[in-house]
């Protein structure tokens, strides 16, 4: 269960000063700005499986259930457009959960790592966030955080790629809404600035889940690495 309710992304928070549009949001920085990021993606000097099978389990929990933010995101929208977008980018992740599952077996148990009890419920909580984010009832909040989703993917495939080869599996390549495309849409329904300015909140909310999320992993490796006196 989430401790965050759908709704509660729509009340005001004056501490946060959130980007004005999509674009703004994508620049406080995507997956691939996160250092544990490009040591999972990094080929030439592979991480430790332990890490990779992290990874594959924790991205599973977060993203693999069915409905999930793009499902719920495009319950909120009557835009033909977006509509068309989303029911492409609601059909691709069918096929982004399957890889997870499989991933998830491939790659086998997550090791035991100090405060594990703590771990699973913490991310449970985030996928809670992103069910209320892509819940909002503010107009384009949850457009933001659906097209922040897809953006942020394209990166993370880099990381569920390495996770395949290293266990022998050939994933399909990825049929979601590409960058350009997806920007391009978002300029155009952002041309409304009250739009612009919820779907760059609810994108920046987004980055900030799965921010979150790979410093938590992060730190599970760092433990792991510290207990193996590595």
């Amino acid at each position: 269960m989430s401790f965050i309710q759908p709704g509660a992304f729509d009340r005001a928070q004056p501490e946060a000063a959130p980007p004005r549009s999509l674009e703004a949001a994508l620049a406080l920085g995507m997956s691939d700005t996160h250092v544990f990021v490009a040591r999972l993606a990094d080929r030439v000097a592979p991480a430790r499986p332990m890490d990779l099978a992290d990874a594959a389990h924790f991205l599973c929990l977060l993203h693999g259930r069915y409905p999930g933010l793009i499902d719920y995101a495009a319950t909120r929208s009557a835009d033909p457009q977006v509509g068309k977008w989303l029911a492409r980018a609601c059909e691709a992740f069918v096929g982004e959960r399957a890889l997870l599952t499989k991933l998830t077996v491939a790659a086998g148990p997550i090791t035991s790592t100090p405060g594990q009890d703590k771990c699973t419920p913490a991310i449970i909580n985030l996928r809670g966030a992103l069910n209320a984010l892509s819940q909002s009832d503010r107009q384009g909040c949850a457009l933001g955080a659906a097209f922040a989703l897809v953006l942020d993917w394209h990166i993370i495939r880099d990381v569920l790629d390495v996770i395949a080869q290293r266990t022998g599996l050939e994933p399909r390549p990825s049929t979601l809404p590409s960058r350009e495309e997806t920007l391009d849409l978002a300029a155009m329904i952002g041309s409304d600035r009250s739009i612009g300015r919820a779907m760059g909140f609810g994108a920046s909310q987004m980055l900030v889940q799965h921010r979150t999320f790979w410093d938590m992993l992060a730190d599970r490796a760092e433990a792991r690495r510290q207990q193996d006196g590595l």
